[in-house]
């Protein structure tokens, strides 16, 4: 209860007893030294994500491990895509705009 009472005052100290959050993911690409730092495997990371609902490390914009040992996942914005359909000659083109 001590320490975490200090730790709650005094954010070097909580640092030091609680550690920080580690990036091990930065824009779909994983960071190895940081996944050996925190003692993950890949296959440690890919089981983390699959627990977050991605499938693809390239899915991710970034992924921590937070203090508490959770990962926490965000994911890539995507693109919508965009198809232009043709109905007819002389009538407007349809533009659909799919998220």
């Amino acid at each position: 209860w001590g320490f975490s009472a200090l730790a709650g005052r005094w954010a070097a100290f909580g640092m030091v007893i609680k550690g920080r959050s580690r990036l091990l993911v930065k824009d779909g690409v994983a960071d190895e030294d940081a996944l050996r730092d925190a003692h993950m495997t890949t296959r440690d990371l890919r089981e983390a994500l699959r627990e977050q609902g991605v499938s693809e490390v390239s899915r991710i914009a970034e992924a921590r491990l937070e203090r508490d040992g959770s990962v926490s996942v965000v994911r890539k914005a995507t693109e919508p895509k965009i198809v232009t359909v043709r109905v007819e000659d002389r009538v407007q083109t349809v533009r659909l705009e799919l998220a």
